[in-house]
């Protein structure tokens, strides 16, 4: 007889209800329905608030400022200093603020899988316009390949706490960065670049020097980051990251993903926030604390923009990556149809809706396409502006030694297959493993028909990318079995609750009984106290389930490579480590997971029901 899933809604819902957390509202009465296990571990991770680094917390509604009537210099460059900006040069005196956007991966050839687009931004009958479509992303820089200031203040900010961007001496996983302007390019900054000349130093800044540069078209976007980058290269190109053969990082638009990822909160924020919520975290405070826009949303109708930084940055610690100005990013429209991109290419692609647009046009996965050219000429709007990237080179050639290994090592080192009898003449017989790709290899070598080897190389291209796509499905199907393992752990800690409850309970009914004279009370009693031990007797059987539940996950990784256990749990680690409150009990059972993985190993399989559940027991105690 199978035992039905305990229903845990009544535990979960009066734990929520306790937690004083406006973004844990909703899920109380989510709870009340019932759910499948993987989904609510999906929903209890994702969860977690993406507590923001003090980088980003610079919140201008909290500062109750008064904006100058005439600005300075930090207004139309940085008007929020922090910890984490890094610093490019400008011609007359100006200066670009970048911020790092870090993405964990296992190396040049891994990416972090991530959902474009949203599920609802206002034209659910027009989906083909941003519905959900799957992308990857990820940077051209390792630490090493940066300054050395910046390599230094970015392993500052690791060692103390850098959401899922992995630390320096991480065995596994490498982080990868990307840099993106804290702040769209403000009018003081495009004439800097654009302009012959500076102005004189007795020339007070004008009211349009801090606020964002529109009006231009995409193709005088793209001429700025060619003339920007030529300067550094001239003037500053030890500011510049570098690489072999004189090769410089650049200045470019942000691709759409690059764009969308950090706009979302990137490392910042957990999977689930990343992939399913439409906007990033608000940490209970109204979205026009983050977002000048207009509608019935917002406070008061936004007449013109306003000056860059004038709200709340998001958890990248970013400024007005919705509303104030749409941005440009790099690559053409394409429609998302059926959780793909569609093959034809229109115009260029906008983002983050603009002061004169409503709630759900400033989402991040909205999207909209815009003409590359009108009848009188390039496209240009008044609302229409930009931020740049610091990108790099891919394939430099001091890295080809290390593109080598890795892709040999790409997807899993073996796929095992079965030969179909013996062989002498090959030496492969029923029970051995081989590598397909190096048995392609080894038929190339042995052909000595032109075409035949052409045919096998395609085979052998085709194989590479399988055991690209084999690689990430299994990482993704073994965070899958340790969020599970970790949900099922909290619901046997809960049970084990409520059991001293009814031991307690029962308790007192025994005491009660030995002390009642009356017949009907004792029979009262009796009936409680029978009620309360067929109580007992279901929940130690829920236990017992729950506890068996959790070694299936335990037993389930063991047919993974272990390579990739360990870096799923690191990763898995990384996210755990954005919110303190909220998941320092499921960071306890992690690490209790991390243990019986090993020990299940170590002991070739034999580690006992009673071992696990006290283990996990004992640390719901930590």
């Amino acid at each position: 007889m199978r035992l039905p899933f305990p229903d845990t809604r009544h535990l979960k819902l009066s734990f929520l209800k306790s937690l004083q957390c406006p973004r844990l509202r909703w899920l109380a009465e989510w709870f009340r329905f019932p759910i499948m296990p993987a989904l609510a571990v999906t929903v209890i991770l994702g969860l977690s608030a993406g507590s923001q680094p003090l980088y980003a917390r610079n919140c201008v509604s909290e500062q109750n400022t008064i904006t100058p009537r005439v600005p300075s210099l930090a207004a139309a460059i940085n008007p929020h200093p922090s910890e984490a900006d890094l610093e490019l040069p400008m011609p007359c005196g100006g200066k670009l603020i970048l911020y790092h956007v870090c993405v964990p991966a296992w190396g040049y050839f891994g990416d972090l899988r991530i959902d474009l687009g949203c599920q609802d931004c206002g034209r659910p009958d027009q989906s083909f316009m941003e519905g959900k479509y799957g992308n990857g992303i990820s940077g051209p820089f390792t630490l090493n390949d940066l300054p050395d200031s910046w390599r230094l203040k970015l392993t500052q900010l690791a060692r103390s706490g850098d959401g899922r961007c992995p630390s320096a001496n991480d065995p596994i996983n490498t982080a990868f960065y990307y840099f993106i302007s804290k702040y769209e390019i403000s009018d003081f900054q495009w004439k800097t670049v654009m302009e012959e000349g500076c102005r004189d130093a007795d020339v007070p800044f004008s009211t349009d020097d801090p606020r964002p540069k529109t009006g231009i078209s995409w193709f005088e976007a793209i001429e700025f980051t060619r003339k920007y980058t030529e300067w550094l290269i001239k003037n500053a190109p030890e500011a510049l990251p570098g690489f072999a053969l004189n090769r410089f990082g650049y200045i470019r638009l942000p691709t759409e993903a690059e764009w969308e990822y950090a706009a979302r909160g990137g490392h910042r924020v957990t999977e689930y926030q990343l992939n399913e919520e439409e906007f990033f975290p608000l940490d209970g405070r109204p979205l026009t604390d983050f977002a000048v826009f207009t509608g019935d949303e917002a406070a008061k109708p936004q007449e013109r923009l306003a000056w860059i930084g004038s709200k709340c940055p998001n958890p990248l610690g970013l400024f007005d990556t919705a509303g104030n100005a749409a941005e440009m990013v790099l690559e053409p429209f394409q429609f998302s149809l059926g959780y793909r991109l569609h093959g034809a290419s229109g115009g260029f692609v906008i983002k983050g809706g603009s002061f004169r647009k409503g709630l759900a046009e400033i989402m991040p996965g909205r999207r909209e396409e815009q003409p590359f050219f009108l009848s009188d000429g390039a496209f240009r709007s008044a609302d229409i502006g930009f931020r740049v990237a610091l990108s790099g080179i891919l394939t430099s050639q001091d890295r080809w030694e290390r593109f080598d290994q890795q892709w040999a090592d790409t997807g899993l080192r073996q796929l095992s297959i079965q030969a179909m009898g013996e062989s002498s003449d090959s030496g492969i017989g029923m029970n051995h493993h081989i590598d397909p790709i190096a048995e392609v290899d080894r038929l190339m070598n042995a052909a000595g028909d032109e075409t035949q080897q052409k045919k096998l190389l395609y085979l052998r291209n085709v194989l590479k990318n399988d055991k690209i796509s084999l690689k990430k499905q299994k990482s993704e199907a073994i965070r899958g079995i340790i969020r599970s393992a970790i949900l099922t752990a909290g619901s046997l800690q809960d049970y084990a609750t409520r059991r001293k409850v009814v031991i307690n309970g029962n308790i007192s009914l025994e005491k009660m009984k030995a002390e009642a004279s009356s017949a009907s009370v004792i029979e009262a009693l009796e009936r409680g106290i029978a009620r309360a031990k067929e109580s007992l007797r279901m929940l130690d059987a829920a236990m017992d389930h729950f506890t068996n539940f959790y070694i299936e996950r335990v037993k389930e990784s063991q047919s993974y490579p272990e390579e990739l256990i360990e870096n799923q749990l690191d990763l898995v680690t990384q996210e755990l480590s954005l919110d303190e409150d909220f998941v320092r009990s499921l960071r306890r059972r992690l690490v209790v997971f991390r243990r019986h993985v090993l020990l299940y190993k170590r002991q070739a399989g034999d580690i006992s029901l009673e071992i696990i559940q006290n283990d996990i027991l004992a640390s719901s105690s930590l």
